[in-house]
């Protein structure tokens, strides 16, 4: 009969050893202080081991979504609350990377909601109040700590004594936070047939003496209860519902008393198997991969006793001269070196690329991540895009237990917010990761979007779009298009204007000779058109103004077609006559009158142009080679 490692007897053969009494096993931790402590270490020691959990977290962190308890229906206004709260008081993404971090070293997470409060004094006698730091910093009420009580001088009643202390909880939600506690300042009272647990904070020693000092950045933030169990040299236990506690459960048959194990335990030993090749790897580097170099003095020709160095040659003075040299040499690289005699040198070791266990490092690595659960191929960005969505779900589905604790922390994050700030009850949730979802899934999605099957929200989210941003985003550009589009038709206008005011002159220089009288009236019958509305006087209304006064004076004639066909043929065949910029001031003009008339015509504008690109190139080909184009 023998001993296992954890001191149970197990039955073994005599002739071989017991294989799980290895190395590992004699430093593996024996209480929940001492497994603390090295997974802890670990996580600090082993840089892949942390970026492995590190990345695990990561990967499920994702938005946090605002969601309604039951029936109870909770206002846009309400949770867009929530969401600016957590995320930009609280930082919720970063608490949650932290609360994770935590939760995979030390298999337990003890997290509350701290909430910020101020400290004022008041004079017992007449009942004047004033802040604490302003007493303390005002010579004339000469503050003291004493006993745990705050001494001063009232400026008003010149009352000396201690004085009263209230706290009121402060207005300003900016310094609320997430208090992380040390799991090495943690007690727990854990009650075995129930589970329930009761948890109780070491303080600290070096706190306990800030607070017997009555140093103010202390005093101004510590509850009273804190500071009356420092009083009484006692430890302080935690209300219910104050701590939130993160564990990774163990095994039924482990009397834990309410503590989560980490599973850095559970690989503890490929870490001590990973920490020993780094150790040796080490002491490769350190001694194996620059050479020692070696100068000796050569042998010479005769006997071999006449030819050996060590009997002819004073050896310290050799040295002497040889170091003398290499001094000289690295303060001068271009100095001549002389010698009376012949040296040999020679390279020792530098030998460690051969030494150093490259396999065997490459090999515990992998398996420490396989134990993890974090498969190698992510790890080290290999994973193929075929292989990349099975691959990840799995791996979602062995880290399913940490999203779920994720979530439970939100709820109970968000239900401590609604107690303190009086907001409606929500619940929270991170939003479902999306790494592994394909390039079908999201397409499915939006086609189920453009039928209206799905929202737009849900439909646009498959893409990592927000349907309300993108709104905003479309009306603001229709917004600049038409601020833009007015802008370039107004100056259109003034050139046009511009340019009929030029022509005007000209135009009206002859009116005389085409019948009007001694009084400069027009000529019955016979002198200039009536000018149009808008227009200079001696211009033709455009065909766009044509369009549109006959439209306007037969408004109920029917219109085929073909009626609209011709009139969009004449219209585009008269406007490009016309300059570049008046063609386009009457286009937009037919834009905001008749929309489908425009599109008439600038089609037809389009088509005329083509041919007359096509026409233009037959004409060059005829001229290059002949008659017609070379035969295809």
């Amino acid at each position: 009969m023998g001993y296992n490692s954890l001191g149970r007897g197990v039955q073994a053969d005599e002739r071989f050893p017991d294989p799980f009494c290895d190395v590992a096993s004699l430093s593996m931790p024996e209480s929940i202080q001492t497994a603390l402590r090295w997974s802890e270490y670990i996580m600090n020691a082993n840089g892949p081991y942390r970026q492995a959990i590190d990345r695990v977290v990561s990967y499920f962190i994702t938005d946090v979504e605002i969601q309604d308890i039951g029936e109870n229906k909770t206002g846009r206004e309400e949770k867009e609350k929530y969401e600016t709260f957590l995320s930009e008081t609280l930082s919720i993404k970063n608490v949650l990377k932290t609360v994770g971090m935590d939760y995979m070293t030390y298999g337990n997470s003890f997290t509350s909601l701290i909430v910020p409060f101020r400290r004022y004094l008041f004079c017992p006698k007449c009942g004047i109040e004033m802040p604490l730091d302003r007493v303390v910093n005002s010579a004339a009420c000469a503050f003291s700590w004493q006993n745990f009580q705050f001494h001063a001088t009232c400026p008003g009643c010149k009352y000396v004594g201690p004085w009263k202390h209230i706290d009121r909880r402060s207005g300003d939600t900016g310094h609320m936070a997430v208090k992380r506690w040390s799991p090495h300042e943690i007690d727990i009272l854990w009650d075995p047939y129930t589970g329930e647990c009761s948890y109780v904070w070491k303080i600290p020693e070096d706190y306990r003496t800030l607070i017997k000092q009555g140093h103010l950045h202390h005093l101004e933030r510590a509850s009273w209860e804190v500071i009356q169990a420092i009083k009484d040299g006692k430890n302080l236990m935690f209300d219910k519902g104050v701590i939130f506690h993160l564990k990774e459960d163990a095994l039924a048959g482990m009397r834990n008393r309410g503590w989560g194990i980490s599973r850095i335990l559970a690989n503890f030993r490929q870490a001590w198997y990973y920490q020993i090749l780094q150790r040796y790897n080490e002491a490769v580097a350190l001694d194996y991969v620059i050479p020692f170099r070696v100068i000796t003095p050569a042998p010479r020709g005769g006997d071999g006793q006449s030819s050996d160095p060590v009997h002819t040659i004073n050896l310290s003075s050799f040295s002497a001269r040889v170091n003398a040299m290499i001094r000289a040499r690295r303060t001068d690289p271009a100095r001549w070196n002389v010698l009376p005699f012949p040296v040999n040198y020679q390279a020792l070791g530098g030998d460690a690329t051969q030494l150093a266990p490259r396999d065997l490092l490459e090999q515990g690595l992998d398996t420490l991540l396989k134990c993890i659960g974090m498969p190698v191929e992510l790890f080290n960005g290999t994973l193929t895009l075929q292989a990349a969505p099975a691959a990840l779900r799995l791996f979602e589905a062995n880290w399913s237990h940490l999203p779920h604790n994720m979530n439970l922390f939100l709820n109970e994050l968000v239900s401590s917010l609604s107690r303190v700030m009086s907001w409606e009850p929500v619940s929270a949730k991170l939003v479902r990761v999306t790494h592994a979802d394909d390039l079908n899934r999201q397409m499915a999605k939006l086609q189920l979007m453009q039928g209206q099957q799905i929202s737009k929200s849900t439909g646009l989210a498959s893409v990592g779009l927000d349907y309300k941003d993108e709104i905003k985003q479309m009306l603001e550009e229709e917004k600049i298009y038409a601020e833009e589009q007015e802008r370039m038709q107004a100056e259109m206008q003034q050139a046009q204007q511009m340019k009929d005011m030029s022509q005007a002159p000209d135009m009206m220089s002859g009116v005389g000779d085409t019948g009007a009288g001694a009084t400069g009236a027009p000529a019955q019958g016979g002198g200039q058109p009536a000018a149009p509305a808008g227009g200079m006087p001696g211009q033709m209304p455009s065909p766009v103004d044509q369009f549109l006064a006959q439209r306007q004076n037969s408004p109920n004639v029917p219109r085929t077609p073909e009626d609209l066909q011709q009139q969009a043929q004449l219209i585009a065949n008269q406007l490009l006559s016309m300059p570049e910029s008046v063609k386009d001031s009457e286009l937009i003009k037919l834009k905001r009158s008749d929309s489908t008339m425009h599109a008439l015509v600038t089609s037809i504008i389009d088509d005329i142009r083509q041919q007359a690109r096509s026409q233009g190139g037959a004409m060059v080909m005829a001229q290059q080679y002949g008659q017609g184009a070379p035969a295809q």
